[in-house]
């Protein structure tokens, strides 16, 4: 159990995040769950949520926030208690420094945690949420589960005051593909297949993989 002022931590973040700091964020732990368990078939799925009522220009409501699912080695007892960590050091090697998952909490009013993992022989079902009083995890429940595969889904929403700025499938990509670039051009790492699409919609979307090569990207 942690006992920090999580509010008092998310306000005081200041300089170098914005809207899609949280997304970013997400995809990244994703990738690396992904690498942590160690499958070449790696896949992330981004989910786009909307709410309101659609514009007149676009017919597109505004973005509310996302899902990222991913099939990596899920939220173990360790990938746990890291997070519940205040500055955890367990991702330091890839440049992380151990209080990304707050800016979620300083763009979105929820953040929830659904996740399988294996011990041993056995998988578990863990879910709970981000609190913003003294626990980092609140409402934490791990099940006995009837899946036999491991993986997380983890849901950013209710955008705060500030208003997503791109509400186009197309442009969230691009914006993703900038800020992900050293992930798909590293050659010594093979990048999971990243798929975003609207959430009400199961089936269709973008690759990111494949947009990368479509487009003229580049590092803004």
């Amino acid at each position: 159990m942690s006992n920090v002022n999580v509010r008092r931590l998310v306000e005081n973040i200041r300089s170098g995040t914005n809207v899609y700091t949280p997304l970013v964020e997400l995809v990244v732990n994703a990738i690396q769950a992904i690498d942590q368990k160690g499958i070449r078939n790696g896949l992330i799925q981004i989910e786009i949520l909307r709410s309101g009522q659609p514009d007149i220009i676009d017919r597109l409501e505004d973005i509310d926030g996302f899902v990222v699912k991913d099939n990596g080695i899920g939220f173990t007892k360790i990938n746990r208690d890291s997070f519940d960590t205040l500055y955890t050091e367990q991702k330091i090697a890839d440049g992380g420094k151990g209080f990304g998952r707050f800016t979620c909490l300083k763009y979105f009013n929820h953040v929830k945690v659904a996740s399988t993992f294996a011990d041993g022989d056995t998988f578990y079902d863990r879910s709970f949420s981000m609190g913003l009083d003294k626990d980092i995890i609140v409402g934490e429940k791990t099940t006995a589960s009837k899946k036999d595969e491991t993986g997380t889904a983890v849901e950013i929403s209710g955008i705060k005051s500030v208003k997503f700025p791109d509400k186009h499938l197309e442009t969230v990509s691009r914006v993703i593909v900038e800020r992900l670039l050293p992930y798909f051009v590293d050659k010594d790492r093979l990048c999971p297949r990243i798929i975003i699409r609207e959430a009400k919609e199961q089936s269709g979307g973008f690759s990111l993989n494949d947009y990368l090569g479509a487009v003229d990207v580049h590092l803004s």
